[in-house]
């Protein structure tokens, strides 16, 4: 389609979809539909300090070959320490959207002087189809506390109160998928 024509040629994918319920989306749609099924983005829940373990994906490591790429590694003391900070999901208490990148406080300083944490987010997002804030982040033993509600720091001071939940926030049991 030609450049001056671009705007036409929208409107007339937009009618003639009206009868199939085609609706316009953006790359910010998908993020939030990810993240609502708890499908996790390389480059947000990932870095250069994430395994497969710390994100559930252990069914993803081979068990059938003596060696592959990444073993060494995976076995070295730091990388199996049960403190590692592990994949969740995270609600606000109050509905409120956590900032990207926010810390979940912990008691006492570091050598620093420094607030200890205990996590950060990964993903966070207002979900329509929720209508609250959710988030993604990695927590120390993140699965295994469930329920509990920690702190995480607020932009411009202060911090939010965000409970530890399941990372799959909408359709666990992928039965609204139709794919």
């Amino acid at each position: 389609v030609a450049a001056g024509q671009g705007a036409a040629f929208w409107d007339l994918l937009v009618k003639q979809g009206e009868a199939f319920g085609l609706m316009p989306y953006g790359t910010e749609a998908l993020h939030v539909l990810r993240a609502e099924k708890g499908f996790i983005m390389i480059g947000d829940e990932t870095d250069g300090t994430v395994i497969p373990q710390d994100l559930n994906l252990n069914w993803a490591i081979s068990k059938k070959k003596d060696d592959f790429l990444g073993k060494r590694g995976q076995l070295r003391s730091h990388m199996v320490d049960p403190d590692r900070w592990k994949l969740v999901g995270l609600e606000t208490v109050d509905g409120s959207v956590l900032a990207d990148g926010a810390y979940a406080v912990a008691e006492g300083v570091n050598a620093n002087g420094q607030r200890n944490t205990q996590g950060r987010v990964t993903s966070t997002y207002y979900s329509p189809t929720l209508k609250k804030g959710i988030a993604m982040g990695l927590v120390k033993h993140g699965p295994t506390r469930m329920g509990e509600v920690i702190a995480f720091t607020k932009e411009g001071g202060g911090f939010v109160d965000a409970r530890i939940v399941d990372p799959v926030f909408y359709d666990k049991d992928g039965e609204k998928q139709n794919v």
